[in-house]
């Protein structure tokens, strides 16, 4: 009777023979080959996801380029408007020169043409700088000359040779002048009176 028992309580208990190397081979197989499926799986959402990003990068980068084209194309459409009656305005008095003798009214004409033009210039931001009797600053003027003299203060600008602009604020081109330098500043073998700067 204890046999019995107790081999119905190794039954209950079964315990299961291990798998053979086979068994566990097919196993692992089985289990690398459904990793490798979702793997794979995983790598083709991936490419797919790579191509559909590449492509409209490359669609993002062909319209930026259209647009920057354009926006250079036509970036000076609003001052070529304005300077068209400038243009006309010209015109009109070159045609009305030729007809006329009196040098007053061209002279006129001139004067009309030169503040539309000026108007149109400052308008879109353009600047002269002040150069004449103003104290030299590198950053605006630009010396080509110096003149040593007991009279003026030493750096002020006598002579503007060339007006310089400012567009919004940067120096479009330097004022070419003239400076004063005091008499004993230098040696007088360094510098002559109105002589070029180096």
């Amino acid at each position: 009777m204890k046999i019995r028992e107790n081999n119905k309580k190794m039954d209950a208990g079964k315990i299961e023979a291990p798998e053979t190397e086979e068994e566990i081979a097919e196993t692992t197989e089985e289990k690398l080959c459904k990793d490798l499926d979702i793997a794979r799986k995983q790598l083709d959402e991936e490419k797919d996801r790579y191509l559909r990003l590449n492509a409209e990068f490359d669609n993002l980068r062909k319209r930026t380029l259209k647009e920057r084209e354009e926006f250079i194309k036509y970036s000076n459409e609003k001052l070529i408007q304005e300077f068209i009656d400038v243009f006309e305005s010209l015109e009109r008095g070159i045609e009305n020169a030729r007809k006329t003798d009196n040098k007053d009214k061209l002279i006129e004409g001139m004067e009309l043409v030169y503040k539309q033009f000026k108007v149109v210039l400052e308008r879109n931001g353009l600047v002269p700088i002040k150069a004449l009797g103003e104290k030299f600053d590198h950053s605006k003027h630009e010396a080509m000359m110096q003149t040593l003299t007991d009279d003026d203060e030493e750096d002020i600008i006598l002579e503007e040779f060339a007006k310089g602009y400012m567009l919004n604020g940067k120096i479009l081109r330097y004022s070419k002048v003239r400076v004063s330098k005091k008499m004993g500043s230098e040696k007088e073998s360094d510098i002559e009176t109105e002589n070029e700067v180096k």
